[in-house]
């Protein structure tokens, strides 16, 4: 039986068993090397009110969270798209936008713009 993606799916490799997370958007229970994971700084004040509060000077506290999607949830979002099967088999990792950020000692050749 043909495989459809080299790596089965997965970025286990040879690590053997992975632990279980649930997904953040449905709750169905996923490897951790099968799902996506999407790690973003929070604000417990969100909308206009922080918005207002960083205006008038006030120090917003923030925490870094990370969420963990199954993949079939992570398309529905636009997490990540689904590739043609050609497409999959290219080696090079999909284009995103980067920037410089401030004190960076990258020059801007290595950045990809």
């Amino acid at each position: 039986m043909p495989k459809k993606r080299k790596n089965r799916g997965r970025k286990l490799g040879d690590s053997g068993h992975e632990k279980i997370v649930q997904c953040a958007q449905c709750g169905r229970a996923v490897p951790a090397d099968k799902a996506v994971k999407v790690t973003r700084w929070v604000t417990p004040v969100g909308g206009s009110l922080g918005k207002d509060l960083e205006r008038q000077g006030t120090y917003i506290s923030k925490r870094l969270e990370t969420r963990y999607y199954c993949i079939s949830c992570a398309v529905y979002l636009g997490i990540v798209r689904p590739r043609s099967e050609e497409e999959r088999k290219l080696r090079i990792p999909i284009n995103r936008p980067y920037t410089r950020r401030k004190g960076s000692k990258l020059p801007l050749k290595f950045l990809r713009v």
